[in-house]
């Protein structure tokens, strides 16, 4: 296929896709992927070699610790904690009608700012991250868009940003702003670039988070069945494993999310993931090799770009009847085991495979899984129809990248009182 002016050889079957995301830097290259969304994002024209030395030998590293699962276990509950608070007041509103983006994306993203980059992290960026976020399918795939709201969100956010990171590190900082600002001080990374390295891993941890969780929320209202499932498993669970929701917000954690009692909201998360996860990650074979696909060995030379096709693994019929359908206990027939994915044994690519595993990847299901919990124990929920338009299927962007982005919808929410 063509993609961006390239030709690249793309692979379908579940075993050649995960080795080709499994496959070390050497065989096949990461360095194309990091380059062209680290200028798509901060505009930044640092040399490639720079920003693939930044990422790969100091960035990850970092972040395999501050974010591994073990770490997850002080965050959790500040997170928690943080986001309660940011969606407390809708809680004492008879009703009221907000967008998705407002109520649902908003809350989450300031919470989890405030943990992991501390009070001094300014809050006002998220409409401008929205802004930037709304024109990167276009800016990565090299297409004509208006492109000047985005740059002056993009410019205003690294102003930002770069006023941050000149701050002494205090314990203000969170809890990967202070390992931020000691990574970049200590290789003496230039301002612009330490900002430009933290706008696009703003940009990462958030987008797709925010992406899926919308998507969650939008096929439990759609499926009445799986909604009240997973909510009168969450009642259930707060009330009997925690006593009530404050006792939940203080002392939740990894271990406690993963346990029998959300049987349900688990698999529905991952389920969510797999019907909404599009990826573009290309890979540079760094010499000639060959693929086995679907039976067939696929020749690679060196220097062609390669893709594995998560999609086409996640709507194989085979391991997924009724493919295109939210089935939100799909995956919740597997044996516990704490730590363990509900997903293992199938082919399920959402955090990538092998070494290159998503950094965020715990981050990003515990947050979620807090968030859900908190907003489905808290309020009903009802979207709202324009006119003779129905709301689902719900209307998304042209192109995507990563997450399909979902338009503007509104939702009347009104508090539960006998929560």
């Amino acid at each position: 296929m063509l993609l961006d002016g390239r030709e690249v050889v793309v692979v379908s079957s579940a075993s050649a896709t995960s080795s080709v995301y499994a496959a070390n830097h050497n065989t096949l290259g990461i360095h194309e992927t990091h380059n062209v969304l680290y200028y798509a994002v901060s505009g930044s024209k640092s040399s490639n070699a720079q920003v693939y030395h930044v990422v790969t030998r100091l960035l990850f590293p970092m972040l395999d610790q501050r974010l591994s699962r073990r770490s997850m276990g002080d965050l959790t509950a500040p997170i928690a904690l943080a986001l309660y608070g940011k969606i407390k007041p809708y809680t004492r509103m008879k009703n009221a009608r907000v967008t998705h983006e407002k109520f649902l994306k908003e809350p989450l993203y300031c919470a989890t700012n405030l943990v992991m980059f501390g009070s001094r992290y300014p809050e006002t960026t998220y409409e401008d991250l929205r802004t930037l976020d709304a024109t990167m399918p276009e800016r990565f795939y090299k297409v004509p868009f208006w492109f000047w709201p985005s740059m002056r969100a993009r410019k205003r956010m690294l102003g930002q940003i770069a006023v941050y990171l000149t701050k002494d590190v205090s314990e203000e900082d969170g809890w990967l702003g202070s390992a931020f600002k000691r990574l970049f001080r200590d290789n003496n990374t230039a301002l612009h670039e330490a900002s430009s390295h933290l706008l696009t891993f703003q940009w990462g941890m958030h987008t797709n988070m925010s992406g899926i969780g919308s998507w969650l929320f939008l096929f439990l209202l759609r499926h009445l069945d799986a909604f009240l499932a997973v909510r009168n498993e969450i009642d259930k669970a707060v009330k009997e494993d925690f006593g009530d929701l404050e006792a939940f917000v203080a002392n939740v954690n990894p271990q406690t999310l993963d346990k029998p009692c959300f049987a349900l909201l688990t698999p529905a998360l991952f389920e969510t993931m797999r019907l909404t996860a599009i990826f573009v990650a290309l890979r540079v074979a760094e010499s000639d090799l060959q693929l086995e696909d679907q039976g067939e060995r696929v020749a690679v030379r060196k220097g062609e770009y390669v893709m594995g096709n998560v999609r086409a693994v996640h709507m194989n019929e085979s391991p997924y009847p009724d493919h295109h359908k939210f089935v939100f206990n799909r995956f919740a027939h597997g044996e516990y085991r704490e730590g363990r994915l509900p997903t293992e044994n199938q082919p399920w690519l959402c955090f990538a495979s092998g070494r290159h595993l998503c950094r965020g990847r715990y981050l990003a299901m515990y947050d979620l899984k807090v968030a859900a919990i908190l907003y489905l124990y808290l309020f009903d929920f009802a979207p709202v129809t324009k006119g003779s338009s129905p709301w689902w299927p719900p209307r998304t962007t042209r192109r995507h990248l990563g997450i399909p982005r979902v338009e503007e919808i509104f939702i009347d929410i009104r508090p539960r009182h006998d929560a």
